[in-house]
C-alpha cells in the first residue's frame, strides 16, 4: 500500500474574516465630524500598508466598527494592536485636546470586540459590550 504524504498548506493561502469594534476610552467622546472622517481614511491606510482588506466600515457616535480580511497567519491581537495603536497616535496628533491630561494614552477603551465573519455586530451585542466595558472602567452603575 502506498504511503499517503500530505503537503502542509501555506498559512498565507487563505484569508480569515473578522468583524471588529473599538469604543473611545471616554464615554463623552463622540466619533463624529472630522474625527469620524479621518478614522475612516486612517483605517484604510493602515490596512493597505499591511495588505489587509476592509470589507465594511461604520463610525457611530459611540463606536468604531469594521469588517476585515487578513491572512490566516495573522493573529487577532496583532491586527488589533496595530489598528488601535496607530489610530490612537493619529487621533492624539490631529486632535491633541482629546489626549487625556496631555498623555499619550490609548484613545480607545481597554479591550475590543472581535467575532469571526464580516457581518456587523447586532446592536444588542454592541450595547452589551459597551455596558460591560464601562462597568469595568467604573463609569456606570
Amino acid at each position: 500500500m502506498d504511503k499517503l504524504s500530505l503537503e502542509p498548506l501555506s498559512s498565507e493561502t487563505y484569508d480569515i474574516s473578522y468583524t471588529c469594534l473599538l469604543i473611545p476610552r471616554s464615554p463623552s467622546q463622540q466619533l463624529d465630524g472630522d474625527l469620524a472622517d479621518l478614522l475612516r481614511s486612517w483605517l484604510y491606510e493602515i490596512c493597505e500598508t499591511w495588505n489587509w482588506q476592509v470589507d465594511f466600515l461604520t463610525v457611530k457616535f459611540g463606536y468604531f466598527q469594521w469588517g476585515l480580511r487578513v491572512a490566516s497567519s495573522i493573529q487577532i491581537g496583532q491586527f488589533m494592536k496595530e489598528i488601535r495603536s496607530r489610530t490612537s497616535e493619529m487621533v492624539h496628533s490631529k486632535f491633541p485636546e482629546l489626549a487625556e491630561g496631555g498623555s499619550e494614552d490609548d484613545f480607545w477603551a481597554p479591550g475590543y470586540l472581535v467575532v469571526l465573519g464580516t457581518r456587523p455586530h447586532p446592536q444588542a451585542m454592541i450595547e452589551h459590550y459597551i455596558n460591560l466595558v464601562r462597568r469595568q472602567q467604573g463609569l456606570s452603575a
